[in-house]
């Protein structure tokens, strides 16, 4: 593991997600750190299986910290514990100009421990959700959220929603810069199905649902399963794919069973990068029908930011459907793209199920989806973050 002897950089990066873990937050940073990150840039992030080859091709110079317990349960807190302590050690012999976290609740505190001792600034990235957490544990965490992001010199969210719930949070508007996310155009495009994934999941002449995403509650996969089982013979042949994994994994495909679904419900776990795109290419329909995750009496506990997975499956001609929640209604044009619809209502999605059985429709939205993705550049996001490192 790399030692962090190097002179100080002028800016610093501590993320707790970050690959070669897979996740979206580890998604966005590195696609704005290849392409904004410069010599003056250092990364700050969990060890993890294959990180020294994922770091040797990276621009920014990353320094590992340990990660002796992963980033499930109790191990997510000794990693935090080491990360911080780790942080802690490495900002004692250096003191960049500029402490950026990648998360508020684990990173920011020790962006803000920083800003206190220091006096220099630090950003923070918010990605959805943030503020509405706060307010399901006790109300010191509540306030203290509150101190980190007004403390914040700026604040980058990911869509139009996260930005007005930081506004809504009170934060000043000029803190909040909001940078779309993007979609690697180059490697999610049209193209053929892959004839080795037909064969493996036996996809021949039936329609093909995909949802890929962490395996969590508001990704919306059960109701998938109770729409897919509930309407019968109404819908022709198909099978479903899901891709990736988390903790959810064990109850969905113990749902899968007890609906009688498992000769058409596969569960694929994590996918190499490179070959996601072909699953995109390989569905007829991407579906995630997303939605807020609430204890009653209690506000929020979970909500999609955005949902790149729309943007990537847009890209590669497919029409989606998404949950009428969070930043997901910035990654679907409802009627255009795909269809919007109550996640939380069983009935709404299976209309949508079948009014996409229609394969002129499904033409007509994946060529829409097309021409919708292409807005979504990172690099013109990137060129803006540039500027504040």
């Amino acid at each position: 593991m790399e030692r962090p002897e190097a002179p100080a950089p002028r800016s610093l990066l501590v993320t707790f997600d970050y690959p070669p873990t897979v996740g979206g937050i580890a998604l966005v940073l590195d696609r704005f750190w290849r392409l904004a990150g410069h010599d003056g840039c250092l990364i700050l992030a969990p060890d993890a299986p294959g990180a020294a080859d994922f770091d040797a091709t990276h621009p920014v110079r990353t320094v590992r910290f340990p990660s002796p317990g992963g980033g499930v349960g109790w191990g997510k807190v000794l990693t935090f514990l080491c990360g911080a302590l780790w942080t802690a050690a490495w900002l004692l012999r250096h003191r960049p100009q500029l402490f950026v976290a990648g998360q508020v609740v684990r990173a920011g505190p020790l962006a803000w421990l920083f800003h206190r001792i220091t006096g220099h600034p630090y950003d923070v990235w918010v990605y959805g959700g943030e503020t509405r957490e706060a307010f399901v544990g006790p109300d010191w965490l509540g306030h203290f959220l509150r101190r980190i992001l007004r403390r914040a010199q700026t604040l980058f969210t990911n869509s139009p929603f996260t930005t007005r719930e930081m506004l809504d949070y009170g934060l000043a508007t000029e803190q909040v810069v909001e940078l779309p996310l993007g979609v690697d155009g180059g490697i999610f495009e049209p193209g053929a199905a892959d004839a080795d994934l037909i064969d493996a999941y036996g996809l021949q002449d039936c329609l093909t649902y995909l949802t890929v995403g962490r395996l969590v509650e508001r990704k919306g996969v059960d109701h998938m399963l109770e729409a897919l089982a509930g309407l019968g013979d109404r819908l022709p042949p198909w099978k479903y794919l899901v891709v990736s994994d988390g903790p959810y994994r064990e109850a969905l495909e113990a749902l899968s069973r007890r609906l009688g679904l498992t000769d058409r419900v596969h569960f694929c776990g994590f996918i190499d990068d490179a070959r996601l795109p072909a699953f995109y290419r390989t569905c007829d329909v991407f579906a995630m029908p997303n939605r807020e995750v609430v204890v009653p009496g209690q506000g929020s506990l979970s909500v999609e930011g955005f949902g790149i997975v729309f943007l990537e499956a847009a890209a590669c001609g497919k029409p989606v459907i998404a949950g009428r929640s969070g930043g997901a209604v910035h990654a679907v044009e409802d009627g255009t793209t795909g269809l919007l619809v109550d996640g939380e209502d069983i009935e709404s999605l299976q209309q949508a199920l079948l009014g996409l059985t229609d394969v002129g429709r499904r033409q007509r939205m994946g060529a829409a989806g097309i021409r919708f993705a292409a807005r979504f550049d990172w690099q013109r996001s990137a060129d803006i973050l540039k500027r504040y490192l």
